[in-house]
């Protein structure tokens, strides 16, 4: 029989070695099935961010177009604003022209400008007056000219004076 100096040790079923690559093992399955949760979850956020932006992306397609209208109408306001001030002006101007053609003689009572002439009611002191002073100024800018008088109990006319041609207003100025 053969006697042993040491008391017997048990034997571990596994060995250091092995221990160590389990542990190793069980380390690495751990680290793997974590990565795959984390990249699992940043795949979920990712796709709800992505959603998220899309939304966000149509809303601001809508703002934009709505925009886009919204600069198109003033715009267009702009352009019929500018259009209009012209024309006040032109109008202003040929109202200021018109009365400068008028003698000191001849009282206008009323003058009617729209899109095709001039007709002007007043009181002039003889036809003559009229012909020579208001006719001729007036034939040069008008191209049809008709002028009718009445006479008036002081020996003064009334006359309503009709005129077609380049002026282009549409409104009605008293004096």
């Amino acid at each position: 029989m053969r006697y042993s100096f040491i008391k017997p040790k048990r034997k571990p079923s596994i060995d250091s070695e092995s221990r160590i690559l389990a542990i190793f093992l069980a380390v690495t399955l751990l680290l793997v099935l974590g990565f795959w949760a984390f990249m699992l979850t940043k795949k979920s956020s990712i796709s709800k961010e992505t959603l998220h932006l899309r939304q966000q992306t149509r809303q601001l397609k809508q703002k934009s177009q709505s925009y886009r209208a919204q600069i198109e109408r003033i715009e267009h306001l702009a352009k019929k604003y500018e259009t209009i001030a012209t024309h006040n002006t032109l109008l202003k101007e040929s109202i200021r022209n018109l009365f400068d053609l008028v003698p000191d003689q001849i009282t206008l009572t009323k003058a009617v400008l729209d899109k095709g002439g001039l007709v002007l009611y007043g009181v002039t002191p003889s036809k003559d007056v009229y012909n020579y002073l208001l006719l001729a100024p007036l034939k040069s800018v008008f191209q049809r000219n008709v002028t009718t008088f009445y006479p008036l109990k002081n020996g003064w006319w009334r006359f309503v004076s009709v005129n077609e041609g380049s002026i282009e207003s549409g409104s009605e100025v008293e004096e």
